[in-house]
């Protein structure tokens, strides 16, 4: 699948895991990322605030991991690829020093970051990336009975590549270090919270093909996530199987 009709990257950060980097993506993850167009977009929002970018390769292994355990249902490969590293690319749109803030933001500064949806769904369309990628970034905080944003729709009626990554978009903020305002919690008690969520805020299918993946310790998702000596203490999921359905 063509993702994007816009010129390759010609550029590339430099991924790795020093100062609170996630490790580089598996190796054919890595090369599929370096011969997409977004690569050189994602090296501009890690220019501009290093975690976000960081938080993006963070959801890619995620989704990679839950591509790997039900491609069927996940879809194209590199459509999802490219729609996890982006899908915050609208923080572009939001001042650093908002986005690196540790203090409560104020009703002007949260409405700046609940803009960065569309923002980079405005983006995104511009550049000629594919519809599913700019329906990720513009869905991705959306919820499955409605009541999320920018549009507050039911995320059934939203393309199902949106809603796998606002389950893995949600995971990873909770497990992840370096919020200001919250302390990461176990992989378990995340998995739990999902699973809890399911059926209200997130798409039971993509739910659990999360907790199926991760019901095992994964050296690999670990470390992506920077978790050392974590409890990964959940009981084996069975993976739902079958091709999207948007």
């Amino acid at each position: 699948m063509n993702v994007t009709s816009g010129e390759a990257a010609t550029s590339q950060p430099a991924f790795g895991s020093g100062h609170g980097w996630p490790s580089p993506l598996p190796r054919g993850t890595w090369i599929a990322a370096c011969a997409s167009p977004g690569l050189a977009w994602l090296g501009r929002l890690r220019h501009h605030h290093e975690a976000s970018a960081a938080h993006a390769i963070r959801v890619t292994q995620v989704l990679m991991a839950m591509w790997a355990c039900a491609p069927e249902t996940l879809g194209d490969r590199e459509a999802l690829l490219v729609a996890a590293l982006l899908h915050d690319i609208g923080k572009l749109a939001v001042p650093a020093s908002i986005l690196a803030s540790d203090k409560r933001l104020d009703a002007a500064e949260a409405a700046l970051v609940r803009r960065h949806p569309e923002a980079g769904a405005e983006l995104l369309r511009g550049q000629g990336f594919a519809p599913e990628v700019v329906a990720a970034a513009r869905h991705h905080h959306e919820r499955w009975q409605g009541g999320g944003y920018p549009t507050g729709l039911p995320a059934a009626r939203l393309p199902s590549l949106a809603r796998a990554v606002a389950v893995a978009d949600a995971f990873v903020a909770m497990v992840e270090p370096g919020r200001a305002y919250r302390q990461p919690i176990t992989v378990a008690s995340a998995l739990a919270e999902i699973d809890a969520c399911s059926g209200t805020h997130f798409d039971p299918r993509f739910a659990a093909i999360l907790a199926a993946c991760l019901a095992r310790p994964s050296p690999a998702i670990g470390a992506a996530l920077a978790l050392d000596g974590d409890e990964w203490a959940m009981p084996p999921r069975t993976i739902p199987q079958g091709p999207q359905d948007a």
